[in-house]
């Protein structure tokens, strides 16, 4: 076993005044004016066979407390698509750090031309249009989970609703045929499908959901496609595109030339200058090429 410092950084509108420790985990201000901040740095030491190990320990324990924190601050806090590092702190006599590195860039829009105009009347055709709303509001949304649902709101939009009896209920054979058999029973199974566990309030599992929101918008445009003959593109690169939340990243491996840093505001700087002109690179860190073994 070995003890992997991780540092990582929290994107938040919440401006930490003073630092505290919650079940394990140190939380400082990522600057020290924390008046002009927005972000949060979560430090902890893991004990763990692996880095990958650590960082999914981390992970792990890290997300309920910053839920609570998000809660009592009222504030929006971003966990994914953030910069960290992990520093093994044992066996590591060469001082090899790893580096998850994020940038904020701006937007990149999609074309609109004579080919997207020609598909309008077309959506005008179709009966449920309150689905387009819901494709619209997913586009706009800025967290996973939050796309997830608009998205599923999309799905049983389109579906409609029929009459049972005297009740009114989601059309449950016309979602089966939007989503295909198997992405039906993932999401509407009785007592397990991940539709009602997110829209109950029993989400658990993260990665249970991983790539639901890809596979969702996948089979919504495969049924516009296939049953009011939409031309919108295949292949299309990030589609539901919007104005915020678009970044870059990189990773890598550095070794101190002499004296530990371990600052994650003054690493960001220092990797993102290495990034545009390697000018700070060699006073710090040299670059180690392949990854090390038994980090």
């Amino acid at each position: 076993m070995n003890d992997y410092l991780i540092k990582y950084k929290i994107a938040t509108v919440a401006e930490l005044v003073t630092p505290f420790e919650l079940e394990g985990y140190q939380f400082t201000s990522y600057h020290k004016d924390w008046w002009e901040c927005d972000a949060w740095v979560a430090s902890k030491v893991i004990k763990a066979k692996s880095a990958g190990e650590a960082r999914f320990e981390f992970m792990k324990n890290l997300i309920p407390q910053v839920e609570k924190c998000s809660v009592v601050s009222e504030c929006a806090f971003r966990f994914v698509a953030n910069s960290y590092v992990i520093y093994k702190q044992t066996n590591n006599p060469e001082k090899i750090i790893y580096i998850y590195f994020v940038r904020n860039v701006g937007h990149t829009g999609l074309m609109f031309q004579e080919e997207q105009v020609a598909q309008l009347s077309k959506l005008s055709a179709i009966p449920n249009q309150q689905a387009f709303m819901y494709i619209m509001e997913a586009s706009n949304a800025t967290t996973f989970y939050t796309r997830l649902t608009m998205l599923i709101g999309a799905v049983e939009a389109f579906a409609g609703e029929i009459t049972k009896g005297k009740m009114v209920v989601t059309n449950q054979v016309e979602i089966k045929k939007i989503l295909g058999g198997a992405l039906y029973d993932k999401l509407y199974e009785y007592g397990k499908g991940l539709r009602h566990k997110l829209l109950h309030g029993n989400v658990q599992a993260h990665h249970l959901f991983d790539g639901l929101t890809d596979e969702i918008y996948g089979k919504i445009l495969d049924y516009l496609r296939a049953t009011y003959d939409i031309q919108i593109p295949e292949g299309v690169v990030h589609p539901q595109r919007n104005f915020y939340d678009n970044f870059v990243q990189t990773s890598m491996f550095m070794k101190f030339v002499d004296q530990e840093l371990l600052d994650l505001k003054e690493i960001e700087e220092i990797i993102d200058d290495r990034i545009k002109s390697r000018v700070k690179e060699s006073d710090i860190f040299t670059y180690c090429g392949e990854s090390p073994k038994d980090y």
